[in-house]
């Protein structure tokens, strides 16, 4: 990830006249917040879907008996859904995780226009001759 440069200004002489350091990305997206929030929504999906599918699994040994449809017993059905459920987390986390990247590339696109921009500050200050 870029982050701030800072570009100083020199006259002829060699002295210092001018530093400008550029914006920061980060105040405009922090992939580091992304991808925080990205943990956040797995973390929930992963606590939510448990609890479905452990509520589910709690009563298939009562399904088993009080459900029937069309002859079939439901608690086969009740446990491949509560199975399903527990991949919901991982698929999400996938469909997901590339944020990140898109984050990262999104700040670093920022931050090159911030940095030429700083330098140009301090190229174009009355009397520089050299930036570093």
């Amino acid at each position: 990830m870029l982050t701030p440069k800072t570009y100083r200004g020199y006259d002829s002489d060699g002295k210092c006249v001018i530093e400008y350091t550029a914006v920061d990305a980060n105040d405009y997206i922090n992939p580091a917040e992304v991808q925080t929030a990205i943990d956040k929504v797995k973390t929930a999906f992963t606590e939510q879907m448990k609890d479905v599918g452990d509520k589910l699994r709690a009563i298939t040994a009562d399904a088993s008996e009080a459900i029937i449809v069309q002859g079939t017993k439901m608690d086969e059905v009740i446990e491949d859904t509560a199975d399903a459920l527990d991949q919901v987390p991982g698929q999400i986390y996938d469909s997901i995780s590339g944020l990140y990247a898109e984050a990262e590339a999104a700040h670093d696109k920022i931050q090159t226009a911030a940095n030429e921009e700083a330098r140009n500050a301090a190229a174009s200050y009355s009397g520089v001759v050299r930036v570093a």
